[in-house]
């Protein structure tokens, strides 16, 4: 029986990491590669290190492993980062994405591209349900890059019939996320608080915000969806199509620690200008055309990324 092959740009991330778990639950061997280390079939290995701006070592590696499926996470993903870095956003999201397109095009790999993109390529959000088919208004350095590579991933579908599918991931968290974001920051600080290690002081930034979340294992999975059933050249979002406020699930994660008393503290460097208050998106064409659903609610995902922490600080305790 002839087996699948994957790759995944960005595969040591958060996203990366679960994707590869995926993968071989499915019984498809995974070959992942990062700029900073590199694995097959969830073992370490440091031959297939690369850096995706790297097209020549890139190309090499497309051309000896000659994926069926290729999952492109590489990139920045802490947006306020690209606001102090934007030429590295750029190159890392954008000329990496054209070395990629243009490596397979040039080895004439038959491989299933999925692009990851993001969410925030729709701005503002000047409706209340954002879909597939509302205008992109991206306000920074990194939505502006993932919202070229959108364009630059639909041409090659035109221009040289490339297989490509383009994911729209709203926000999403779960066990093993960076205390960088949102949810996992908070649920370290939480953790901490409950094994009594720091005053019960939450520092948040504005927490009145709404945000469509989903679990990491919940978006592995409609990754993998789309790979099976997605259409080529098409664009999906990927969400839960509904919105919780980030105050909300602060409540959640006092309750799960069974923290009554506690402060919050606004810390105005965390408060972006401009936050968008509402952002949730419409699944209807994910959920109707390729058959996905999630299947975790935002309750057993903050009380995993709680437990999580929780075991985190006893390895290091």
């Amino acid at each position: 029986m002839i087996s699948l092959k994957a790759l995944i740009t960005g595969a040591s991330g958060f996203v990366g990491t679960e994707m590869t778990k995926t993968l071989l639950k499915n019984n498809i061997e995974v070959m992942g590669i990062s700029r900073t280390t590199s694995a097959l079939n969830g073992q370490v290995t440091e031959k297939y290190v690369c850096d995706i701006q790297e097209k020549s070592k890139l190309k090499k590696i497309l051309g000896f492993y000659r994926p069926n499926y290729i999952i492109h996470l590489a990139g920045p993903a802490f947006i306020p980062h690209s606001f102090d870095k934007p030429e590295i956003t750029y190159d890392v999201i954008f000329k990496g994405t054209l070395n990629l397109l243009e490596s397979m095009r040039e080895l004439k790999l038959a491989s299933r591209l999925l692009y990851v993109s993001s969410a925030d390529v729709y701005g503002s959000g000047l409706k209340s349900v954002l879909s597939e088919r509302d205008a992109l208004e991206p306000a920074n350095p990194y939505s502006t890059a993932k919202a070229c590579s959108e364009l630059l991933s639909k041409q090659f579908f035109y221009s040289y019939g490339t297989d490509v599918i383009i994911a729209r991931p709203f926000n999403h968290t779960g066990p093993g996320q960076s205390a960088d974001f949102v949810c996992s920051s908070f649920a370290q600080q939480v953790a901490t608080m409950r094994d009594g290690l720091m005053k019960k002081q939450l520092v948040t930034g504005n927490i009145d915000v709404k945000r469509d979340f989903l679990d990491v294992r919940d978006v592995v999975e409609a990754y993998m969806a789309l790979l099976n059933n997605g259409v080529s050249g098409q664009l999906y979002n990927v969400c839960s199509g509904q919105a919780v406020s980030i105050r909300e699930i602060v409540k959640m994660l006092f309750r799960f620690a069974d923290i009554e008393e506690y402060e919050i503290k606004v810390d105005s460097a965390k408060v972006r200008e401009n936050d968008v208050a509402l952002r949730v998106g419409d699944n209807k064409k994910i959920v109707t055309n390729v058959g996905w659903l999630p299947n975790y609610k935002i309750e057993q995902t903050i009380g995993d990324l709680l437990e999580y922490w929780r075991e985190n600080l006893r390895v290091k305790a």
